[in-house]
């Protein structure tokens, strides 16, 4: 068996092999200068090239060669990973996990290796998986089950935070304890109603009643929660006791106009503006975060013409991490999506971006999907930075079952597909997409 020997032992006998013969101490210890001089350049870029090879550098151009991608699909039970060659520029699925699906929208713990799931099926109930990325002599990430917890109606969105996991759908919301050393969802802490106590029992629990009822929730940096419900059509504030463990109910706030369906929010890093997406107008509304609850600042349409809102459904918003910009700036870009009312309408994609001097919000560009997008048409940022103002995304498809990689050049104000590839058979939708 080959030994591998201390580097230092390595150094002493590479310099005595160089050595010539018959010379002075002196001599000896300048030869030996002379050589260090030449062997820590030479040590410094041999660790350099190991570092660069085995740890991925996703800033300033130099890009990952390959990313990973966990998705979930509305028409099987079963989660797909696939791998993106961006040297080559080809997507494919590399493994098909058996699920307990079909699953709508999926929740990854980066740091934890961990992925938390929602389900339509029945009885109602949250995975957690564990990903599995450096395992011995694999090659691609693995899934594999953590466990599964019962919730009291079928949970569209899910999140996480201070060792929490938060869903909410149709009439209830749900936060549960996790394990810290394997993840597993444990003991359910509270129970949000969206509904009165005494209505709960004759209420729908199933996905029908993700469309009246309670859709999303996002947690901001200053543990302020938001919760848009479609039914009441307004958007719902806690605060986030982290020691309590719990919500505190803060204020209901209705949203600008009768039948706008908040569908789904997002909050900026720094806490102060929340971005929420109407599902039945297809709009952007901004709110100003105060003390006291939140104000509207600001609202533009997802689709060209607001007119024709009804032939289209609002779907997902996302910000821009300000990392992946070039420098610190004094605005932000908001990601938007709406799904055709039908096959026949193809669904939009729309970059907005906010002035924090002005306190404007102007859309940058508008670009149609290939398809309808059918209930997905969703968008998550890959966390890699590419050169330049460009943004990587994916981009998921109910009606056909693609998941695409699109690039949005925000200088040039253009949207390309890169890659696509159907995650089964055709007809198999994909629903939710995040990034490993």
């Amino acid at each position: 068996e080959a030994t591998i020997k201390p580097l230092n032992e390595l150094r002493g006998a590479h310099l005595n092999q160089h050595m010539p013969s018959g010379t002075t101490p002196q001599e000896e210890k300048s030869h030996r200068s002379r050589l260090a001089k030449c062997w820590i350049p030479l040590v410094t870029i041999l660790m350099a090239a190991v570092l660069y090879n085995r740890i991925p550098l996703h800033r300033g151009g130099h890009q990952a060669k390959s990313s990973y991608i966990i998705s979930g699909s509305f028409k099987s039970s079963s989660l797909y990973v696939l791998r993106y060659d961006r040297k080559n520029k080809k997507l494919e699925v590399v493994q098909s996990v058996p699920g307990h699906g079909p699953h709508q929208y999926l929740y990854i713990d980066r740091p934890n290796h961990r992925l938390y799931v929602t389900s339509w099926k029945e009885p109602p109930h949250l995975s957690a998986w564990s990903i599995q990325i450096d395992r011995p002599g694999g090659v691609h990430p693995r899934l594999s089950l953590i466990n599964q917890a019962p919730i009291t109606a079928v949970s569209s969105y899910i999140t996480s935070k201070h060792g929490l996991l938060f869903s909410v759908g149709g009439p209830t919301g749900e936060i549960h304890q996790l394990n810290s050393d394997t993840g597993a969802i444990e003991e359910k802490l509270q129970e949000l109603l969206f509904v009165p106590v005494e209505a709960l029992h004759s209420e729908d629990k199933s996905r029908k009643a993700l469309r009246n009822g309670s859709h999303a929730i996002e947690i901001s940096s200053l543990d302020e929660v938001f919760v848009p419900h479609l039914g009441h059509n307004s958007i719902w504030v806690y605060n986030l006791n982290p020691q309590k463990r719990s919500l505190e109910f803060s204020s209901e706030v209705k949203c600008l106009q009768p039948g706008d369906g908040p569908r789904h929010s997002v909050i900026s890093e720094d806490g102060q503006r929340l971005y929420v997406v109407t599902e039945h107008t297809s709009r952007v509304d901004l709110y100003h975060v105060t003390p006291s609850g939140i104000v509207h600042q600001a609202s533009s349409s997802v689709i060209e013409e607001p007119l024709e809102h009804s032939k289209y459904r609002g779907d997902t918003v996302r910000i821009l991490p300000s990392s992946f910009l070039d420098s610190t700036t004094d605005h932000e870009f908001i990601f938007a999506t709406t799904r055709g009312i039908d096959y026949a309408q193809h669904g939009q994609l729309a970059v907005f971006k906010y002035d924090m001097n002005t306190s404007t919000l102007d859309n940058l560009l508008r670009w149609e999907t290939p398809t309808s997008g059918g209930k997905a048409n969703a968008v998550e940022f890959s966390q890699v930075k590419l050169v330049g103002n460009k943004v990587e995304l994916v981009l998921t498809d109910d009606e056909v079952g693609w998941v695409s990689i699109l690039e949005c050049d925000l200088d040039k104000r253009t949207v390309t597909v890169i890659s696509s590839c159907l995650i089964d058979q055709k007809g198999i939708g994909a629903s939710h997409a995040v990034w490993i």
